[in-house]
């Protein structure tokens, strides 16, 4: 039998009823907690909450078309000043200017003309039907190519970059062309109607089109292309001056779209060209595949394109020497209306192919994925990207104006709950009228996501960047702690260490990643001191 001494008893009772008297400290919040509960303060005024998710620093946009990009006033601005022409019907622009077109530069004091133009180039206007919106878009990038010429490339970044500085983001991978056509114009007469789509033809056929001059010289060309551009839109953007434009602080890279209406030869030809040009331009970082997913051709050679690309990327993953480029692709971007009864079963595995065949790191859109019925299905398959660390681009007014995809009709909500990565993009921001800070804004509204699921997403924006060198973060997707060279450091510190500085110096994308963490400390500092 247990024996208690008086004085043990009291003592209890005494511990008990100070216990009860004393109130129990709070727990103190975290400061992000109470950056949260901030935002969440701000939800029935759309102004404030617009405000607060402009100032939030937003890391990158991983999926960015060039093309799409660029503000429609100023391809209006630049196609006036170069002396193009527009077609008052089709409102195709020309340079020289076509029979019956009208100079471009009346815009300037005609401003229906001008409203015209601005709503033929662009969604503005565009509330739907859905498939008229659908195709207008995709009409849109043939009306206004005359005036987005090679001499306008530097003027395109610089857009570009100014307004990702503006709102506060630090890195973009723009998606383009960069003359990968003439690869694939080189490779169809390559293959004749006998050859098998298998690995030893493809990489045989890829060896016949390098060694071709043509071939070569295009590449040279376009790399000292993409040298100038990227040196005059530094000029553009005054970085070398007193009071240089935000976009100075906005590290580009470079994505090689081929495009998907050509068929298998072709886009094989410029997946090819692709990888070589990696090779000669530091900037460029990885390899996509662009244009209507629903396009008869695509829909068509789908599935040997995906197998192509998984050739050429184990190839050049197993020559010695050649530098690494990454694989980030367009794949469930359909809808059941896009598609024909007898193609309705593509919404079934284009992501699961994008992923397993051609080792897609990143998928851009995934509408569809909760249709994916091939393998084990849709559940199996976010597994399967959970597990391989494979993002997924989210683009949210695409998917809305374009696919009528919007609120619990869009699978975001799943992506998150099974853990896959996402990142907020922009897509087309010109031609869409919108900006980063306007999918941050759709996020907060339209899915209903708090600040600390948006700082995960900004941060994971520069996890799964293609940028060199290593993360900052000792774990894949895991925020809560740095690597050993800057595990003592602190972002909100004005120093950081030697070793720390080492490793920031050595890898671009963990300085990125420093370089947003700064901004988060700062901006939650002025939130909740």
């Amino acid at each position: 039998m247990l024996k208690f001494s008086s004085f043990a008893i009291i003592a209890a009772l005494g511990l008990s009823a100070c216990s009860e008297e004393d109130p129990v400290p709070p727990v103190e919040k975290s400061r992000e907690e109470r950056v949260n509960e901030h935002m969440e303060s701000l939800r029935s005024d759309a102004t404030a909450l617009g405000t607060f998710l402009f100032e939030m620093p937003k890391g990158g946009d991983l999926h960015s078309h060039t093309s799409g990009a660029i503000t429609t006033e100023k391809l209006i601005a630049w196609g006036a000043e170069d002396g193009a022409c527009v077609n008052t019907t089709t409102f195709v622009a020309s340079n020289p200017c076509a029979a019956g077109s009208v100079p471009l530069s009346q815009t300037e004091s005609d401003l229906a003309l001008r409203d015209a133009v601005l709503s033929a180039w662009s969604m503005e206007d565009h509330p739907g039907p859905l498939l008229t919106a659908h195709q207008h878009f995709f009409d849109a990038f043939g009306k206004y190519g005359a005036v987005q010429n090679d001499s306008r490339n530097d003027d395109s970044y610089a857009d570009i970059l100014s307004r990702a500085g503006r709102h506060h983001q630090v890195y973009v991978e723009l998606m383009q062309g960069f003359g990968a056509g003439r690869g694939g114009s080189l490779a169809t007469p390559l293959f004749t109607s006998t050859d098998t789509w298998d690995k030893a033809t493809l990489l045989a056929k890829r060896q016949q089109l390098i060694a071709l001059p043509d071939f070569q010289n295009a590449l040279t060309a376009q790399a000292t292309s993409i040298a100038n551009t990227l040196t005059g839109t530094r000029t553009l953007l005054g970085c070398d001056t007193a009071q240089p434009d935000p976009g100075c602080g906005v590290e580009v890279r470079l994505i090689v779209s081929a495009n998907r209406t050509a068929d298998r030869t072709n886009v094989f030809g410029q997946w090819v060209y692709a990888y070589e040009l990696a090779q000669k331009v530091p900037e460029i970082v990885g390899v996509n595949l662009v244009s209507p997913e629903e396009n008869a051709n695509s829909l068509a050679f789908y599935q040997d394109e995906m197998f192509a690309l998984g050739t050429l990327d184990d190839f050049n993953d197993q020559e010695v020497g050649r530098k690494l480029v990454h694989v980030s692709l367009h794949a469930g971007e359909l809808i059941p209306a896009v598609l024909t009864a007898q193609d309705q079963q593509h919404m079934t595995f284009h992501i699961r192919e994008a992923v397993e065949k051609a080792h897609a790191e990143r998928i851009g859109h995934g509408a569809d994925v909760l249709a994916e019925t091939s393998g084990d299905g849709a559940a199996d398959l976010l597994r399967d990207m959970h597990d391989a660390g494979v993002m997924v681009e989210i683009c949210l007014t695409s998917n809305r104006v374009l696919l009528g995809m919007s609120g619990e009709a869009h699978p975001l909500a799943a992506y998150l709950k099974n853990n896959v990565p996402v990142a907020l993009s922009t897509d087309d921001s010109g031609i869409l009228r919108g900006d980063i800070t306007q999918e941050y804004v759709a996020a907060a509204t339209d899915q209903k996501l708090e600040y600390k699921t948006l700082k995960q997403m900004a941060r994971a924006s520069l996890e799964h960047a293609f940028a060199e060198g290593d993360s900052l973060w000792a774990a894949r997707d895991d925020f809560s702690k740095a690597v050993a060279a800057c595990a003592s450091d602190k972002p909100e510190q004005t120093a950081v260490s030697a070793g720390c500085n080492s490793f920031l110096a050595a890898n671009t994308r963990a300085m990125l990643q420093w370089k947003l963490e700064m901004q988060l400390a700062t901006f939650e500092r002025v939130i909740a001191p």
